[in-house]
């Protein structure tokens, strides 16, 4: 593979040498003209050699990062320097003119186009939408039936050893031997909702009134999280606590950098078990406060933030350039808040967080999707979404302006509407949010990603720089997701003002 890799290498390295030879033959390259191109192509090399020496070793995290450092600012180097040496330097040379356009080409342009329409407009595309409409029904359906984990079961093959006895069904709760007055020791098994899906733990606590043990039983949150509060020993923070403690983080629970709503879903469970065992079988008398909202300076920067996006102010110069790089910093790499097709689909799925703990999710999910009902407004893609910011901004560094034709758009959109049924069939059947968010978000602002992700993130950077908002026009499943919640907002207030429209006549 690396001797394919250094053939290919040496083959741009040739095309490099001939395109810097009759670039010099058309303009008077000076001696900052050269340095930039040469530098810039060596960087964007090394780039390709690290990344795929980096992923034959078993890192492609290390070879995103390679892409990232050298290949990235290779491509702005170059690019920067080629815009001087077109726009700055003094052309020996002119390009032979172009042929006027024949008065029949607008004619045979527009007789293309219309006929591009009719195809989309034909029974095939249609069977393509409603069977994909169809699928995901029966994917969601599926999911729901076979959505049966039998937590008993992995409970008792855990303690095969110890004398179980099902006292409760909702929640599930065990007896562990015999109960000697009001003591006894129990299993209990509880639910919480995090920012993804639920998650579920057992805890076992014995007749000290003590939690003894956390048992992680299932959880439907994005991987990198779990992994985050795994490794911070999250579940000790529990152990030998009395069960009447408050188990709120920020409170007397400590939250975990970068995932504290993981921290948060997680404790609500250990927490919601506990505190049914005070009350049910201990016996004991309430003493913890209640969870607290959740309203300090992160959630009311995300709620000016959101109310100010409908504001036309921030639309044009300079205001909507001091917003996005708010967004950017305070959605992004602030609070990693950006909404996923994992956040969509979760709600699709009933899987809504408890606005006390998780009123960001609320303020971004829920008021997005109520500002396309009530407003007819996506104000998220195109102003509060920090990816989006991103991506403006490479693409106004390098100065490139490639315009798609129409054919390209209508099958960019095809791309990602596939994507998007594609994320939406494995997030139904396994009814696990996570399983289709490829989104590169998370790993942008924190660079915590796992499998495609880290190959994703340079290549929607990248192609950003060629082509303006590449990743929201050929890939974001989010994005396209929030489309169609505002197609099916426009065709409703439709019929609806056509209706009230022949009502008002047939009274006239």
């Amino acid at each position: 593979m690396m001797g394919l890799t250094w053939y290919i290498l040496g083959l741009f390295t040739s095309a490099s040498a001939i395109f810097l030879w009759k670039l010099s033959e058309r303009y008077a390259l000076n001696i900052r003209a050269w340095s930039g191109l040469v530098c810039g192509i060596g960087l964007i090399l090394f780039s390709i050699a690290w990344w795929v020496g980096a992923v034959l070793e078993g890192v492609p995290r290390a070879g995103s990062m390679g892409i990232l450092l050298f290949g990235l600012p290779g491509i702005v180097l170059f690019t920067t320097t080629l815009r001087y040496s077109t726009q700055r330097l003094e052309k020996l040379s002119h390009p032979a003119a172009q042929p006027e356009k024949s008065e029949a080409e607008p004619a045979r342009v527009t007789l293309r186009n219309a006929q591009t329409r009719g195809v989309d407009k034909s029974g095939y595309w249609v069977f393509l939408r409603y069977g994909a409409y169809v699928s995901l029904a029966v994917a969601f359906i599926i999911g729901i039936v076979t959505d049966k984990t039998d937590y008993e079961s992995l409970i008792l093959a855990k303690y095969a050893d110890l004398e179980l006895k099902k006292i409760h069904d909702d929640p599930v709760v065990f007896q562990v031997g015999e109960k000697h007055d009001n003591n006894g020791e129990y299993i209990l098994i509880q639910e919480g909702q995090g920012y993804g899906g639920p998650f579920v733990f057992g805890i076992r606590i014995k007749d000290d009134a003590k939690i003894h043990e956390v048992i992680p039983l299932a959880d439907k949150e994005t991987p990198a999280f779990i992994k985050k509060i795994q490794e911070a020993n999250y579940r000790d923070q529990f152990v030998n606590r009395p069960v009447s403690d408050n188990f709120i983080v920020g409170v007397d629970i400590d939250a975990v950098s970068g995932a504290t709503v993981t921290t948060m879903a997680a404790a609500e469970a250990i927490r919601k078990a506990a505190h049914v065992a005070v009350l049910d079988y201990f016996k004991l008398e309430r003493s913890w406060q209640q969870t607290p909202w959740k309203i300090g300076h992160q959630e009311v920067l995300i709620l000016l933030l959101f109310v100010l996006a409908f504001l036309p102010l921030f639309n044009k110069p300079p205001y909507k350039y001091l917003y996005m790089a708010a967004t950017v910093a305070v959605v992004g790499f602030y609070l990693n808040a950006a909404i996923s097709i994992g956040s969509i689909s979760a709600l699709l799925m009933g899987y809504m967080p408890s606005a006390r703990e998780h009123l960001i999710w609320w303020i971004l999910v829920i008021g997005t999707i109520a500002g396309i009902i009530v407003l007819g407004k996506n104000v998220y893609c195109y102003k509060i979404c920090p990816f989006y910011g991103v991506q403006y901004v490479v693409n106004k560094i390098s100065g490139n302006r490639l315009k798609p034709s129409p054919a390209i758009i209508r099958n960019a959109r095809v791309i990602a509407n596939f994507l998007l049924w594609l994320a939406l069939m494995l997030i139904f059947s396994l009814r696990l949010p996570a399983a289709g968010a490829f989104e590169p978000f998370a790993m942008m602002f924190s660079l915590e990603g796992i499998g495609i992700q880290w190959y994703i993130l340079p290549l929607s950077i990248i192609g950003s720089f060629f082509m303006s908002l590449f990743w929201c026009r050929f890939f974001c499943p989010a994005g396209s997701a929030l489309s169609i919640f505002l197609k099916i907002r426009k065709k409703v207030a439709s019929l609806l003002i056509a209706r009230r429209t022949i009502s008002e006549n047939q009274d006239g």
